[in-house]
């Protein structure tokens, strides 16, 4: 049985529990991020933190120092023998009163989870479908918050749909993201991704994949993205932590233009991580 941080002690996950009139199990009221551990050590966790504050700041979640969460990351990845692997920090509001207009008057509860990294190869290879709701994207979508069940309704619209993924369109066809990851346009040596006004998860992926881009001769540029734009472009990329860069193959059933450049951007964003954190 794996081992989970909570609240400061590591404990087996069938031990893990929170109350049930916690605030973010009746609301959603919590935050999370998702990050990836190389060689047992997580990559850009100081961004992560950066952006879990900036949540705490939107929506009163009290966090604890950010020494005692990266302790925690650390402690989970060596009680489980994980080396390549996921991770993830939770923090909610914790737990008030029965009544539900009341505020929470109990701590935050913390949980720190990590598990074995799945292996990505048939993605890179093949590539993603997706699938498009319209309708703009996931409220509060510059924010990890735990509030996710857009995201989740949309990959079950997506599965339901013989779909990978499901990406989320605005007005006028204007492309926002996916349900976990951030989207690319390569467009001979342009590399357009919608900017972050337009209620998109500011992603880490996508702004250590914006640094390296130029590294492969490619100019980023950040700007409105439309469905004709994916579909008249030399390839379409997606990024996340966990898959870090991978192709779409085909949007509502379309096939897409495949490339190599994909391939390129994902091993020099490879190659900037394990050189970054020296393993």
């Amino acid at each position: 049985m794996p081992s989970v941080w909570l609240n400061g002690a590591l404990i087996e996950a069938s031990e893990a529990k929170v109350p049930a009139l916690d605030r973010g199990v009746l609301w959603g009221h919590g935050l999370f991020e998702t990050m990836r551990a190389y060689g047992g050590r997580v990559w850009a966790l100081g961004d992560h933190l950066d952006r879990l504050h900036a949540g705490a700041e939107a929506i009163d979640v009290p966090i604890p120092d950010e020494a005692v969460l990266a302790r925690a990351v650390g402690d989970v990845l060596a009680e489980n023998d994980l080396r390549e692997a996921g991770t993830r920090i939770t923090i909610t509001r914790g737990a008030g009163p029965v009544d539900p207009q009341a505020d929470a008057d109990g701590p935050p509860n913390v949980i720190v989870t990590a598990w074995t990294l799945r292996d990505y190869t048939h993605l890179y290879e093949h590539g993603a479908s997706l699938m498009t709701i319209p309708g703009g994207g996931r409220p509060l979508a510059g924010l990890k918050t735990t509030s996710y069940a857009v995201s989740v309704a949309g990959r079950i619209v997506a599965r339901r749909g013989a779909a990978d993924d499901a990406l989320f369109v605005g007005e006028a066809d204007r492309v926002l993201e996916a349900t976990g990851s951030n989207v690319f346009v390569l467009e001979g040596t342009r590399l357009v991704t919608p900017p972050l006004e337009g209620n998109i998860l500011p992603g880490v992926t996508r702004r250590h994949v914006m640094s390296v881009a130029p590294k492969i001769g490619l100019a980023v540029i950040e700007e409105a993205v439309t469905l004709a734009t994916l579909f008249g472009a030399d390839e379409v990329i997606l990024t996340s932590s966990l898959r870090e860069v991978y192709p779409a193959r085909a949007i509502d059933g379309r096939e897409l233009s495949r490339g190599p450049i994909v391939d390129e951007l994902r091993a020099a964003y490879h190659r900037a991580v394990v050189d970054a954190l020296g393993v």
